[in-house]
């Protein structure tokens, strides 16, 4: 037995003090005006579940826990409570405290939990109107696929990760060749090169050969040994080793300029910014076909005249810009790997004088400096390592103020060693062999340094082709697995959106996976003979019902252990025949569903009141309305009653003035249906507000000249006789506002009863739906062609 809700109770949250709808198990369909709390039903409905509100998710100045409760209540106050069956099960959730379900209820709740049971407005707009990439995302919420996008992320970004230490070894192998050939006077172009290089310059000094580089330690520690005497052996290296760490700045200008490259690629990226120039990019794709395909000399947006060639061009160059801004990212992250192993050879390097200067007292001034900046240069690592993921910019002339800070006090110490080496007094050939012996220990440090990046690159070379063959298996199956979902299901959203859209030139939907992006889905429906993204040519009307039917045709395919459906306020922008044709397309196609269905147009409230009566379905119904709203009370709801019948109220209670208003509402409204179903010919008005009078009369020739002598006929210009025959009608002809005060309460009832059996002589008497004319089978009949005894007429 399918779960259902039996009851809620809202307490204390959003607009709602105190709410119970009793819903008995069935869907409840919900009329009522722009701030009155209808929305406030389903967050409250979306928070049981979820334990959030989507539309206060990530707006700034907007939370949950501000905004939720209502704002005569406190955070504890909140309370929602729904009662289930089978089984008459309560739950409950508020800020303290979640929902626990039954084991029977698992798969509901694990449905409910995701959100992707509710349909806003908004997210009609996901659907259609959004950029590939936050589409797929909005699709891949209802398959579930979230966790599978999260895996496919960390893959590439190791990937990125991986490659940027590749990059980042390479550079530094450069870097050290570089240094090695700064140091020994020749082009160094390999670890062979070294060798025959130092005993070069040994053999200009008159001092013996190298063996091999192997050899080096021993070799310095017998030149040493000539030098001076045992004692101020050690003092010497130590000084010497500090002399050769700041040979070099430790931060140097390249690095700064790296930053500044990076964070320039950053503030293309920052969020804002970067969906503000990522949101156009579909619609000059869109608009570059048009112009080319149709060799159009007319801009196809601001339908003003314009240089053909020079737009494309432009165009062309605007697409190349934002491709980039894709690639950006990636780049971003290659290039902080590099900068960041920079940084950390720099805090490496610091903590290495750091240990050599803590013997020299002259040095502790600097020792200190080092000492601060030592932590510093680790928590810009971590504002490198944060802004990889454009969660901020890098305080580039923070970083360059202390890499001047660092460079000056490495040169103090360089100067103090100096003059410590001349304090020990050594000799000036004694000080040319330490010369010597400092450049041989330098080469060695970067002979050590290059054959550990050697080894670290070859390391790296192999983790990223297995971290890219991983990452690209991975994305290629996961986005064949979602285009073979996407295909299953297209047969459903081209079968929906043809039921809405009938005889219309706009069909073979198709939703893929758009190759070579990471997580994109591209839509694509064939208007007017050519294949565009629906945005190109069809009107927003068609875009909120393709959008629902992409949602509906998801729900159905992946929702399928839990029965609610909340749609909210989804029909604005779609015209009243096709409004019609959603309510017989849920009505039908999701006939064991529990709806929840808000609505502030008061027609679609109808129709989707007649279409429950026409399909037999209105036990399955609870339909209310919202009559009023206040702060201190919230929402008051009344169950819905039929025009008719409150009309029959008003006459009961004498109120000729009440009855007579709500039945010339209701006339406007029986014509109006008449005219369209019947297609019944009148003057064009932009307003799209007639007179009665202006309805009334063609619809009665109408009648008169198409359909054929029958029963259906007469019986039809009988009733409009009758209503023609009434005073009250008669002054509404004439005056167009007509003074009812004058009139008794038996005349109001006249006209009004005439009113109401006109209506029910365009109404089947089977299944209650109104008839409507078929030009080509030239037929007046019932539209349901599935009735067994169709109310019919046949036409000239």
């Amino acid at each position: 037995m399918a779960i259902k809700i039996k009851k809620i109770a809202i307490h204390g949250f959003r607009g709602i003090p105190d709410l119970e709808l009793p819903l008995d198990g069935k869907s409840l369909l919900l009329r009522g005006e722009n701030g009155t709390g209808k929305s406030s039903i389903v967050d409250a409905i979306e928070f049981f579940f979820t334990g959030k509100v989507a539309h206060l998710e990530g707006v700034r100045g907007l939370s949950l826990r501000r905004h939720g409760p209502h704002v005569n209540f406190k955070l504890d106050d909140v309370n929602v409570e729904i009662t289930f069956n089978p089984g008459n099960i309560t739950l409950n959730r508020n800020f303290a405290s979640v929902p626990t379900p039954p084991d029977q209820f698992n798969e509901y709740f694990q449905i409910t939990q995701k959100g992707t049971f509710i349909l806003r407005r908004s997210q009609i707009l996901e659907f259609i109107m959004s950029q590939p990439a936050e589409r797929f995302r909005a699709i891949g919420s209802i398959i579930g696929i979230e966790s599978l996008d999260k895996v496919e992320l960390e893959m590439m970004r190791l990937r990125d990760d991986l490659e940027g230490k590749v990059e980042s070894k390479k550079e530094e192998i450069n870097r050290l060749l570089e240094d090695l050939s700064g140091v020994v006077g020749k082009n160094i172009t390999g670890v062979t090169d070294v060798l025959p290089a130092l005993n070069e310059i040994l053999q200009k000094a008159g001092l013996p050969s190298i063996n091999s580089l192997e050899n080096i330690d021993g070799y310095i520690e017998e030149i040493f040994k000539t030098t001076k005497k045992a004692e101020s052996i050690n003092k010497i290296g130590i000084v010497n080793e500090i002399l050769k760490s700041t040979n070099n700045s430790i931060i140097s200008q390249e690095i700064i300029s790296e930053l500044e490259d990076i964070n320039e690629n950053i503030k293309s990226l920052l969020p804002d910014k970067a969906k503000i120039e990522l949101s156009v990019a579909d619609l000059l794709e869109s608009g570059r076909k048009i112009i080319e395909k149709e060799n159009m000399d007319i801009c196809p947006l601001c339908e003003q005249k314009i240089d053909r060639d020079e737009l494309l061009s432009r165009i062309d160059e605007r697409l190349k810009t934002l491709q980039q801004l894709s690639d950006k990212a990636a780049e971003i992250r290659k290039k902080s790997v590099s900068v960041m192993d920079n940084m950390s050879r720099a805090r490496d390097q610091l903590r290495n004088i750091l240990s050599k200067i803590e013997s020299f007292p002259e040095l502790s001034k600097e020792k200190e400096i080092l000492q601060n900046k030592l932590k510093l240069l680790k928590d810009f690592i971590d504002v490198i390592e944060s802004s990889q993921n454009l969660q901020n910019e890098i305080p580039v002339p923070k970083i360059r103020k202390n890499k001047d800070e660092i460079n000056m006090a490495i040169e103090e110490i360089s100067k103090k060693c100096k003059h410590i080496l001349d304090d020990i007094g050594l000799t000036e050939e004694e000080k040319k062999v330490l010369e010597i012996v400092r450049l041989i220990e330098q080469s060695k440090i970067k002979l050590n340094d290059l054959s550990k990046a050697t080894s670290e690159l070859q390391v790296y070379q192999k983790y990223y082709k297995l971290a890219e063959k991983v990452y690209t298996t991975f994305s290629d199956t996961k986005k064949s697995k979602i285009q073979n979902i996407y295909n299953i299901i297209q047969g459903d959203i081209q079968k929906f959106y043809s039921m809405l859209h009938p005889n219309e030139p706009h069909g073979n939907i198709e939703l893929t996976v758009a190759l070579g992006r990471r997580a994109s889905t591209e839509i694509k429906i064939e208007s007017f003979g050519r294949k565009e993204d629906p945005r190109a040519l069809t009107s927003e009307g068609h875009l909120d019902s393709l959008g629902l039917c992409i949602f509906l045709a998801f729900v159905k395919k992946f929702n399928d252990g839990c029965s609610l459906v909340i749609l909210d306020d989804i029909v604005t922008t779609i015209d009243a025949s096709h409004r019609n044709r959603i309510a017989e397309l849920l009505l039908k196609e999701f006939r064991d569903y529990q709806f929840i269905i808000t609505t502030h147009d008061g027609i679609w409230y109808k129709q989707l009141i007649n279409s429950q009566r026409a399909l037999n379905v209105q036990g399955k119904f609870v339909n209310m309305e919202i009559i009023g709203w206040d702060v201190n009370n919230g929402p008051r709801i009344s169950p819905y009653r039929p025009q008719w019948n409150k009309i029959q109220d008003k006459l009961a209670n004498n109120d000729k003035t009440g009855a007579g208003n709500e039945c010339r509402i209701y006339l406007e409204w029986l014509l109006k249906e008449i005219c369209e179903q019947l297609e019944i010919p009148i003057p064009f008005k932009r307003s799209g507000k007639y007179t009665v009078a202006e309805l009334f009369n063609p619809a009665e020739k109408r009648i008169k000249d198409k359909l054929k002598d029958s029963d259906l006929k007469r019986d039809i210009l009988n009733k409009f006789q009758e209503l023609r025959a009434t005073v009250f009608m008669g002054n509404l002809l004439s005056h167009d506002n007509p003074e009812i005060i004058n009139l008794s309460i038996e005349e109001v009832k006249a006209f009004c009863d005439a009113v109401h059996t006109l209506h029910e002589a365009f109404l089947c008497p089977k299944c209650g739906k109104f008839l409507k004319y078929f030009r080509e089978s030239k037929i007046i009949r019932c539209p349901d062609l599935m009735c067994e005894s169709p109310k019919k007429g046949e036409t000239k």
